[in-house]
This record gives structure tokens, sequence and C-alpha cells, in this order.
């Protein structure tokens, strides 16, 4: 195991098997602002827990600029946006991630304004009927900053995960997006600190 994949094991067991008063079957990874690295910690956490025989969904939440098929390296024409647009079941356009069992994905779809509007209303009912097929569902979300959506999905799901890039994200902008979630009473389970080396101490 690099270290990377040992610190996201780490990471989903500290999650996971914390004793919070409810099992967590639903999860969000953002961030603060763009670049700081959630996509990779969604999609590494998602796998992570997939090994462990347990069936997984990853959910590309992030309508407005998806990374999930670029990471992924696939190229579906439909995605969430489409079904939301289309009022469709969002499980038909639900994929197997290849090469790893027990992980699927619902990647975004077409980027879209519109779609990224509806997902706060759509969102509990998909997170209520995965729940019942799933052991857990991951959410990738666009920043928590200057975006509304992230901020809805936060009073959904179970917990969230604030993603920090070492000697990059701004403390300021953290404090204020920890406090915004809180007040909104989300879980927030933790802040991951993204890229630390031996030298940033």
């Amino acid at each position: 195991l690099t270290g990377f994949e040992e610190a996201i094991r780490t990471l989903r067991n500290t999650i996971l098997l914390s004793s919070f008063d409810r099992r967590i079957r639903s999860l969000m990874v953002t961030s603060a602002t763009p670049g700081e690295g959630k996509s990779t910690v969604s999609v590494h956490l998602a796998t992570a827990h997939a090994q462990q025989n347990h069936k997984t969904l990853l959910i590309d939440c992030d309508l407005r600029r998806p990374s999930l098929d670029r990471k992924l390296g696939m190229t579906p024409e439909v995605g969430l946006s489409t079904t939301l647009l289309n009022g469709l079941d969002w499980r038909s356009s639900v994929l197997p991630v290849p090469g790893v069992d027990n992980l699927l994905v619902l990647l975004a779809g077409p980027v879209s304004r519109l779609a990224a509007d509806m997902i706060g209303n759509a969102l509990p009912r998909i997170l209520q009927e995965a729940a019942l097929e799933y052991d857990l569902v991951v959410l990738d979300t666009p920043p928590a900053l200057g975006f509304p959506e992230p901020l809805q999905m936060a009073a959904t799901v179970d917990a969230v995960v604030l993603i920090a890039l070492a000697g990059q994200t701004n403390r300021k902008a953290l404090a204020s997006v920890v406090s915004t979630l809180k007040r909104l009473r989300a879980n927030v389970a933790c802040v991951v600190l993204n890229e630390v080396t031996d030298r940033k101490s």
C-alpha cells in the first residue's frame, strides 16, 4: 500500500467506525474552494469501501464542473443531469466502475445549470432509495463556497468530509464553511488535510 492508500483506509475507518448516533449510509466530500482534491479523495474513499466487500455507490453531484468521468476513464452519454432533467429513474444511469468490484457510479452527465438547481430537491429521495441497495453512498459535490447545492446536500447526508490542501487552503474560508455547516446542523465528520509532506509541518 502507498502512503496515500493507507491514509485513505484510515480515513474510511475513522469516519465509518466512529461512534456516531447512527450508522453512516451517505457521505459527501467537499472543500471550501476548487482544486483541493475532493474528487480524488471521493474516488479513493469509495474504492476503499468497495474493496471491503461493501456495495458502494459514488455520485458525481458537481453538475457544473464534473470530473469523475475523467478520473475513472469513462465517457457515458447519460448521468445525474439527464435523469433530473428528463424525470428518469436515477438507477438507469448507474454504471459499474471497471476493475473495482462492488463499486458503481452515477456520473454527472452533460453539464447543466438547470439540473444543478434541481439536485437539492431530488437528492433526499435518491439517497433514501439508494440506502436500500447500497452500504454506502459517496457524493462528490461542488466546493461549498459560492454554490448553493453543497449546503442543500449537507443537510441531507449523514456526514460531511471537508478537504483542505496543505499550505494552500485559506483558514478563514475553511472556518466559514465549517460554521455554515454547523449552523445547518450538518454532521461534519472531519477535515482532511491533503498533500501533507514532511516539509509542511
